[in-house]
């Protein structure tokens, strides 16, 4: 019997397509079934684990706590910033985002089948995928732009008051209510400058096809990468059907949730080695060359309950993998606004996972904030002292120079 020895480290915790079933009078019937995709849909998908690794490994390094994304996420809330983009914006959009090959109408319509497949692919696995866009009320915002992403997004299209306080209220609870609470808050605030927020919220919930005994889960230390130990909850599933793949290098356990339609696929290194030697050398190759070579074994698994919280700003990363020019002075989104003067002001995303002996709960929101590269409306209050002078216009000979310290003062 091969057994996986407590888990050092995890490496990667991403939702994929896997095996088993278990009855249980609280499972609705039906096995639900797999996701469809057309040619060109599997070509895309591809591309989108390619995008995960490439994404993964610009945001971990340097990263000593838990991580935790979901670049599928990134990809909705980009998918829709892209359909305002041209010119050299778009194209640095597409090379970081892997959209590259990829038309337009091509890109919409993947995400558009992810949008209506995904939620419904089991009947005991909740998942939800939502979309919105807020913008300034009186911005004037090109048509095409929201009704390509209504119709390929199902994006909640809203104007709001953005000087009011209480848009910051709506945006944050529409998320929250597509999260079920679990990210409460994605915009903290509204800047003057700010013009438009695209948002994408995804939560999955699911059970284990083979549940862990509660009465079996007990401390055991988990080893941190720091050389010390701290003394965590340990869930204990013994000769427990699941996929599993071990070399010199790591180990792989693949536990399916029910249905064989998701999975937690988990790789822990092996052999002296730990999760950062792993993290540069990952890729889509690699990870599918994993996920081949698993076999359904009965394995001894013993891995922590965990449950946190995980934010990050990603204007590094994705200038990082190609499209700066998105968030700089010079970004084309002419396709929101035909005035242009638009960029990316930043992309966040907030996620939270748990992980107990039932099954797992996820969730994601990532915004990308589009701004004004200036400020809308100026605004010059002169209610302090000021330096004044009185010039000729065309020279710039200056004919007169003062302080105004009072204007009450004679």
């Amino acid at each position: 019997m091969k057994r996986i020895y407590p888990l050092l480290s995890l490496l990667l915790l991403i939702i994929a397509f896997a095996s088993c079933k278990k009855s249980n009078s609280d499972i609705k019937p039906g096995t639900g079934r797999a996701l469809v995709l057309d040619a060109v849909g599997l070509q895309k998908a591809a591309a989108d684990n390619a995008f995960t690794f490439n994404l993964f490994k610009t945001v971990a390094p340097g990263n000593t706590g838990n991580l935790f994304i979901s670049p599928l996420s990134v990809g909705f809330a980009i998918g829709m910033t892209s359909n305002g983009a041209n010119g050299p914006t778009l194209d640095s959009i597409k090379k970081a985002m892997n959209y590259n090959g990829f038309t337009q109408d091509q890109i919409n319509s993947y995400y558009n089948q992810l949008l209506t497949q995904l939620p419904v692919l089991e009947p005991n696995t909740t998942l939800k995928i939502a979309n919105s866009i807020w913008y300034r009320q009186g911005f004037n915002v090109q048509p095409n732009f929201l009704t390509t992403n209504s119709n390929y997004y199902k994006a909640k299209v809203q104007a709001l008051d953005f000087g009011n306080p209480a848009s910051t209220t709506t945006i944050n609870n529409w998320v929250s209510d597509q999260t079920n609470g679990k990210i409460p808050e994605i915009v903290s605030s509204i800047g003057s400058d700010d013009i438009m927020f695209l948002i994408n919220a995804i939560y999955f919930k699911s059970i284990w096809a083979n549940k862990f005994d509660p009465a079996k889960t007990h401390k055991m230390a988990f080893n941190l990468s720091s050389n010390s130990q701290v003394q965590a909850d340990f869930m204990a599933g013994y000769d427990m059907p699941c996929n599993y793949y071990a070399d010199d290098s790591v180990q792989v356990a693949e536990l399916p949730y029910i249905n064989k339609r998701y999975s937690m696929m988990m790789v822990m290194p092996g052999n002296g080695k730990s999760v950062n030697d792993i993290i540069p050398t990952l890729s889509s190759a690699k990870w599918q060359t994993w996920a081949s070579k698993l076999s359904p074994t009965n394995v001894d698994v013993l891995m922590p309950k965990f449950t946190f919280g995980y934010d990050v700003i990603l204007n590094g990363a994705l200038s990082k993998l190609g499209m700066g020019i998105a968030f700089s002075p010079a970004a084309d989104f002419t396709g929101i606004n035909p005035g242009g003067g638009l960029d990316i002001s930043y992309v966040k995303q907030k996620a939270y996972v748990s992980v107990d002996e039932s099954g797992t709960t996820a969730a994601a929101a990532t915004v990308v904030v589009i701004s004004t590269t200036a400020r809308l409306t100026p605004q010059f209050t002169a209610d302090h002292p000021f330096i004044f002078a009185i010039r000729e216009m065309n020279t710039g000979l200056i004919l007169f120079v003062g302080i105004m310290n009072n204007p009450l003062q004679n």
